[in-house]
């Protein structure tokens, strides 16, 4: 990924993986209801898109918020998901990544903190080690 598609169309997703904790998959994606595509029309925005929110399979890591995306953004957005775990893939050693909240802890520490401030990992800024017992 070239550094100018990271910094413009997947950086921003990126922030919102964090934000979120959890690796966003598209079985997490549903498209919204009648009356919540009836807000979107009240809202202005665009219904010839479809648009879908995530609802997390673990709600103790859910945003507040109710968080909004057409598809190209929920594409988007498992970009930004891949993008972390091609960047773990080249940590070592690679077993130190038990879960994808692992994965984000580390990628914390080597990514700009823009990426990672207002999330939970923002405030990860020693390098990311494991106790192996």
């Amino acid at each position: 990924m070239n550094p100018l598609d990271l910094l413009l169309r997947v950086g921003p997703a990126i922030q919102v993986v964090f934000r979120l904790g959890y690796e966003p998959k598209w079985e997490l994606f549903y498209e919204l209801t009648p009356d919540q595509y009836q807000q979107l029309e009240k809202e202005g925005k665009d219904l010839s898109k479809r648009w879908f929110t995530i609802i997390p399979k673990n709600p103790k890591h859910d945003v507040p918020e109710l968080l909004i995306f057409d598809a190209n953004e929920a594409k988007t957005l498992m970009d930004a998901a891949q993008y972390v775990n091609n960047l773990c893939e080249k940590a070592e050693p690679q077993d130190q990544f038990l879960s994808f909240d692992d994965k984000l802890k580390y990628a914390a520490t080597v990514l700009p903190t823009v990426f990672s401030q207002s999330s939970k990992y923002a405030e990860k800024k020693t390098p990311y080690l494991k106790i192996v017992k």
